[in-house]
């Protein structure tokens, strides 16, 4: 039997997963929704981690599948290649990860235009700390596939992310690929990405990029932004039935 643990992205936490658990719960899966704690990245680590032993202690019996939605996919990667044969298989949504050289190509360019480093900055800190207006953060993160009831009420479980976390998160491009130098879960019947192509947040570039890396099978939910494949109907149930049938198949 499956036993589907999910992880949720910078910003909310396990509400996320909120209008998808009656398609859950209709299909008769056994699922874990996990908060990670953002207090710190080290701290995020390590609940990851903890939670997810925690459930197989619980249920040894079960084969592990974790599904991580934009950061969350991250933390499932690190899970997946700290446990290694103890996780069945690993669903990565609208999580992307720019290489290291890339990334500092972009660093050093930002050097040279300091003007437009301090407004990305300033922009970064500003959709994190609530401070943009709603439509300009809900523009980044939805289509018009997912409602505005929906978003109104996602809008409800925000969360402010401390300042610090955010700084090691937006400078943790390095360490990410530090673990991903050691990959030993891996394989398009292993691991499956899933994302939109609207995503404001994260260039296909990006998801493509760990597609290669984890040499994982990958679907492209045509018209679908960052958060639309869960909070839409249009692509929810289609996500429901992906993630079933890959975690079925032997």
């Amino acid at each position: 039997m499956n036993h589907f643990i999910f992880f949720h992205g910078v910003g909310i936490r396990s509400h996320f997963w909120d209008i998808i658990i009656p398609k859950l719960e209709k299909e008769s899966l056994q699922y874990s929704l996990v908060d990670l704690d953002f207090s710190s990245l080290d701290n995020a680590l390590e609940s990851s981690i903890s939670s997810v032993r925690e459930i197989m202690n619980k249920y040894p019996e079960r084969n592990i599948v974790l599904v991580g939605h934009s950061l969350g996919g991250l933390f499932a990667i690190f899970v997946a290649q700290q446990l290694g044969d103890a996780i069945h298989k690993l669903i990565i949504v609208n999580t992307g990860l720019a290489p290291k050289r890339v990334a500092m190509k972009a660093m050093q360019q930002m050097q040279i235009n300091r003007l437009s480093k301090f407004f990305k900055k300033m922009g970064m800190r500003m959709l994190f700390s609530g401070q943009l207006p709603k439509w300009l953060t809900r523009s980044l993160f939805f289509t018009s596939d997912t409602t505005d009831e929906v978003q109104l009420q996602l809008s409800k479980y925000k969360v402010r992310e401390s300042r610090s976390f955010l700084m090691e998160h937006f400078n943790s491009k390095k360490m990410w690929n530090s673990h991903l130098n050691r990959i030993h879960f891996s394989g398009p019947d292993n691991v499956l990405s899933i994302f939109g192509s609207k995503d404001k947040t994260t260039p296909k570039r990006a998801f493509m990029y760990l597609v290669k890396k984890l040499n994982a099978s990958h679907h492209i939910y045509h018209g679908s932004g960052h958060n639309d494949i869960i909070t839409a109907e249009k692509y929810n149930c289609k996500f429901v039935e992906d993630i079933i049938l890959f975690a079925d198949n032997i």
